[in-house]
């Protein structure tokens, strides 16, 4: 492996966009912070410090219960939920871990799930697909249809 080294260039005193960009893909590459400081000429705490003030912000992963206390909805709600395809959590061994920015669309996206197929009125937790008048109207016209596919006279 050779070893190269990057100029870092500053404008203004700050570090340039260029650099900042080499910094964050070497460091998502897999290498480690004292070979990044290497390959520019720096100290790895040097590197640490300008990736946490230039970087991409770090995200929080919050566990499956931690997430359930946070929005008072049960456990098993969230496993529902999730096998109904309306939340994707990152799996880590046998925990599911949700970012903090899925945690805060949770209920648009439990709202937005919940709407009525025909009509679009939120549905009761318990419906499938339909709210209780589109339903009870689903209902009554398929009664119609058979009361006129097989009028009374017949038998």
């Amino acid at each position: 492996m050779k070893n190269r080294t990057v100029t870092v260039e500053y404008t203004n005193n700050r570090l340039s966009p260029a650099t900042v960009e080499l910094l964050i893909r070497e460091r998502s590459r897999g290498k480690t912070l004292r070979q990044v400081g290497q390959m520019f000429g720096r100290s790895h705490e040097r590197i640490r410090q300008l990736l946490a003030k230039y970087g991409p912000p770090q995200v929080t992963l919050l566990p499956e219960q931690r997430v359930s206390a946070n929005l008072g909805y049960p456990t098993w709600w969230l496993f529902r939920l999730r096998k109904e395809g309306v939340i994707n959590p990152i799996r880590s061994g046998s925990r599911w871990l949700y970012s903090e920015e899925q945690v805060r669309q949770i209920p648009a996206l439990i709202a937005e799930a919940r709407k009525c197929e025909q009509c679009g009125q939120p549905r009761p937790p318990g419906s499938q697909r339909l709210c209780g008048e589109c339903r009870q109207y689903r209902k009554i016209e398929r009664n119609r249809a058979r009361q006129r596919a097989n009028p009374a006279g017949e038998g």
